[in-house]
Order: C-alpha cells, then sequence, then structure tokens
C-alpha cells in the first residue's frame, strides 16, 4: 500500500522532529490519503473523515518528537495508532458508527436489491467492527490497513507474535459471530426495504 522506504524518510522525520513546518507538510502529503482513506472507511462521511485527518496530523505534530525511526511501515503504524486514538475519541463525543439503518439508507434506492443488500452488509460490518475492543480494532487495523506482517505488528504494540496472532484469531471470531447474529434481523429489513422500493 506504502511505497518503498527511501533515504529521504528519515531525514524528513528528522527535520520533522526538529521543528521544521516544511517537514511536516511533506509528510502530510506523503501519507494524509491513507489516513483520510482509513477515517472515511470507518465512518463514511466525507467530511468527518477530513476533520479526523486533520487532528490526526495536529496530534502528529504535538507528538512526533518522541517517536523513534524504524522503518517506513512501522512510521505508518504509528501513525495509524494515532489514527486510532483519534477515532476512539470522537466516538465517545459523537455516535460514529449506528445501528439505526431508517437514518443512514435510503430504502428506495432505485439501483435494486443489489445495491441496497450492499448497503446493509457495508452498515452491518462497521457495526460489529466497532463492538470490538479497542485492542482488537487496532490490530486488525495494522494488519489490513497498514498492510504490516505480525512480527511487525507485534514490534509496533509492544507484545508478542503469538499475542498478535491470538489477538487477530478473537478479533475475527467476534465479527463472525456479531455478523451471523444480525444477519437475520438485516435480512429482514432488507426484504422490507426492497418491497417498499418495488411498491413506489
Amino acid at each position: 500500500m506504502v511505497a518503498d522506504a527511501n533515504v529521504e524518510l528519515p531525514s524528513i522525520i528528522a527535520r520533522a522532529q526538529a521543528g521544521d513546518e516544511a517537514a511536516f507538510g511533506e509528510l502530510y502529503a506523503r501519507y494524509a490519503r491513507y489516513i483520510l482513506r482509513y477515517m472515511y472507511v470507518r465512518t463514511r462521511e466525507p467530511e468527518l473523515a477530513q476533520d479526523l485527518t486533520q487532528e490526526v496530523f495536529i496530534r502528529v505534530i504535538k507528538g512526533i518528537g518522541g517517536m523513534q525511526y524504524r522503518g517506513e511501515k512501522m512510521f505508518l503504524g504509528w501513525l495509524y495508532t494515532v489514527a486510532g486514538n483519534v477515532l476512539i475519541g470522537q466516538s465517545r463525543r459523537r455516535q460514529v458508527f449506528t445501528s439505526s439503518l431508517d437514518n443512514t439508507v435510503d430504502m428506495t434506492d432505485p439501483r435494486g436489491q443489489e445495491a441496497v443488500s450492499s448497503l446493509f452488509e457495508r452498515l452491518s460490518l462497521q457495526h460489529a467492527i466497532a463492538q470490538l475492543t479497542a485492542e482488537q480494532q487496532h490490530v486488525l487495523m495494522l494488519k489490513f490497513f497498514g498492510d504490516m506482517t505480525n512480527q511487525e505488528i507485534a514490534a509496533t504494540i509492544g507484545k508478542t507474535e503469538g499475542a498478535v496472532k491470538a489477538l487477530q484469531h478473537r478479533a475475527i471470531q467476534a465479527l463472525q459471530q456479531i455478523l451471523n447474529q444480525e444477519s437475520a434481523s438485516a435480512e429482514s429489513l432488507m426484504v422490507r426495504a426492497v418491497g417498499g422500493a418495488d411498491a413506489s
């Protein structure tokens, strides 16, 4: 997902740690799109995703002085850790994830059953992820958004590789269980939604 590390990045980070504003601009130009994508996937709200991305980089400015550079993937892992903390803070201030489908889905979507089904699947997955522990969400985030190996994740979060594997296993099991529990009610809602669209 991220371009191969190059010799410039350690220098850019060192300049940023010394307070060079131009270096912060270079970091933002390189990595903001990855954080924005992550925020959008988690919130499905473009403006909120942009606001949260800005907040992430404000925290990066404040915290980069204490960050030890150990390669580009580790740096990206640190960025995602900051992003995860921002998202957790936001979810406490405002309900980002919602199970109220009536307020988020157009029940008369003219594109038909397939499109409505896709919307339900996205919302169900978002809702399921929100029910995982913060640690489980963090590990999945680094694995699937950061494209990190279990060894790299372990180094990033200060756990053993075995503990990371166990966290991933429990997180995926929990997701499957949550989605299975919700599938029946989601299917019932979808049938009613498609029926309403056909009648209109």
